[in-house]
């Protein structure tokens, strides 16, 4: 069985570390050398013929090239299917996408350039303006008014989105076989500075009806595979949809302390195999090492607390996903307890500076 993953970053390298737990052979295409996935799997040069040459075709993020995506469709082996991915590849696309589903958004309307987002998110009073492309780990958004700077004579269209007061943000994590079975993980807590996630927990509690939109987003194009589905709990008590992932999250790595994480059932999914129903700890924090080199880190001391993964980036730079920590414990008490004392390890006094983003950019 032969996979190629469009996508070279962690997600790719931790799909691959799973993979030994199949009979499978794991390829990657990354335009970038250096990528952390070329650690563990094998690169292809030229990706159509990798994708002739593979059985499955999945990707492990949305900013990849979309014409190689389109090729494995028509050759039926991209999983999940390609609308997945091109709705992802646009905000304005993903908001539209929710709205035909009749799931509920924080309340948003497309502007046409920069000035016509003022105009929108001045009527909105606060307002969150947001580049439609590219955008991951808060980039490409801007809080209005404070922000306004940072789009201001962008000429294409924008996303405004009323400013919600949110009590608490929390993710679900499925996996979707070919046959329809759907598998939920225990929903994660999460925990964000400027868009970007910090540290998470699970289990939480999510409503009913989280899980019946994760249904309804995997069987309008009949998804395979491991999605991420973002939620906002708003102070008023609607729990609105903040963005879908259609590959494995973030949200998902403390998965890996079960026997069969997120990026296992992935494979598994897109391979037509039986989606397995891990063991799950009582519970597990995650923490996200972001910015600093391996020799920074206080290793004897997180490893004390948990297990540390790291990804072999080549570089280390303020907000950049260098690795992360996974807490077991015996209740999410212990486990947020212990995630506090890694992050106060892992960062210190340089935790802004490493975890916040410029401001105005």
């Amino acid at each position: 069985m032969r996979v190629l993953v469009l996508g070279g970053g962690q997600l790719a390298l931790m799909m691959c570390w799973e993979a030994s737990r199949l009979p499978i052979d794991f390829v990657v295409y990354d335009p970038d050398p250096s990528a952390p996935a070329f650690r563990c799997g094998r690169r292809a040069a030229d990706p159509f013929a990798a994708v002739e040459e593979a059985d499955v075709v999945t990707f492990e993020f949305e900013n990849v090239d979309v014409e190689v995506a389109r090729y494995a469709e028509r050759l039926g082996k991209l999983k999940p299917p390609l609308g997945y991915l091109l709705v992802k590849k646009s905000r304005l696309e993903e908001r539209a996408f929710f709205d035909s589903l009749k799931i509920p958004t924080v309340p948003w309307r497309r502007a046409r350039g920069w000035e016509e987002a003022v105009r929108i998110a001045e009527g909105m009073g606060r307002a969150v303006v947001k580049v439609p492309a590219g955008g991951y780990d808060g980039k490409g958004q801007f809080i209005y008014p404070w922000e306004a700077a940072g789009f201001r004579g962008y000429g294409g269209d924008l996303l405004v989105e009323e400013y919600v007061d949110i009590r608490r943000e929390f993710s679900l994590v499925a996996v979707r076989g070919e046959d329809g079975d759907v598998y939920f993980y225990p929903p994660a807590e999460n925990f964000y500075v400027d868009g970007i996630l910090v540290w998470n927990y699970a289990p939480t509690k999510a409503p009913e009806e989280a899980y019946e939109y994760v249904h309804r987003l995997v069987e309008r194009w009949r998804y395979v595979g491991t999605v991420a589905v973002e939620f906002f709990e708003a102070r008023d008590g609607r729990i609105l949809v903040n963005e879908i992932a259609p590959r494995v999250h973030n949200t998902g790595h403390w998965t890996l302390e079960t026997d069969a994480s997120q990026f296992e059932n992935h494979l598994r999914a897109v391979f037509g195999m039986r989606i397995r129903r891990p063991r799950v700890p009582p519970a597990v924090a995650m923490v996200n090492i972001l910015g600093l080199p391996f020799e920074r880190l206080p290793l004897g001391e997180l490893e004390a607390l948990g297990r540390v993964y790291w990804y072999f980036k080549a570089e280390a730079r303020p907000r950049r996903k260098m690795g992360h920590v996974n807490i077991v414990a015996g209740g999410v008490e212990e486990a947020a307890a212990r995630a506090r004392r890694a992050l106060s390890l892992i960062y210190g006094k340089e935790f802004p500076r490493l975890v916040m983003r410029p401001r105005g950019g």
